[in-house]
């Protein structure tokens, strides 16, 4: 950008303020499926590759897609440093237990790991499901 003119850009996050409960509620209340990592126990979207996951995520990551997880570990040995600074990656994801989700839904993990959507984005009230991640661990910062 070369102009000297002020930009308006807005920012408008109508949940950010909200509650997790009240992001839940509204998303029952009109219908929409939750997304598939919430669906597998994860607490965020955010959660797969974070910097700040669990141990039991980065188990869940390894069990889940073995080749992203070894590339990440091969990424920590390349570069000389862990993501973690008290242990690498392997260490952290043997420290923890698989997502109970992951585990009983492959089909879930295959579509979640897919890059292209296939799935349905609505359902009935009388079907929806709080989803396994609800209210689960973040482990990200605040």
């Amino acid at each position: 950008r070369d102009g000297r003119a002020r930009r308006h850009i807005d920012h408008w996050r109508p949940v950010h303020a909200w509650s997790e409960a009240a992001v839940w509620q509204i998303l029952r209340r009109h219908g929409v499926i939750s997304p598939l990592p919430y669906q597998l126990g994860f607490g965020r979207l955010s959660c797969m590759t974070c910097v700040f996951m669990s141990a039991d995520q980065a188990a869940t990551l390894r069990h889940m897609d073995p080749d992203r997880f070894a590339r990440l570990c091969e990424w920590e040995r390349a570069f000389g440093c862990t993501i973690r600074r008290d242990r690498d990656l392997g260490t952290l994801a043997n420290g923890g237990t698989v997502y109970g989700p992951v585990r009983q839904h492959p089909d879930l993990v295959r579509r979640a790991l897919c890059h292209r959507w296939r799935g349905r984005v609505l359902t009935s009230l009388e079907q929806w499901v709080l989803p396994a991640g609800a209210f689960g661990e973040s482990a990200g910062p605040v």
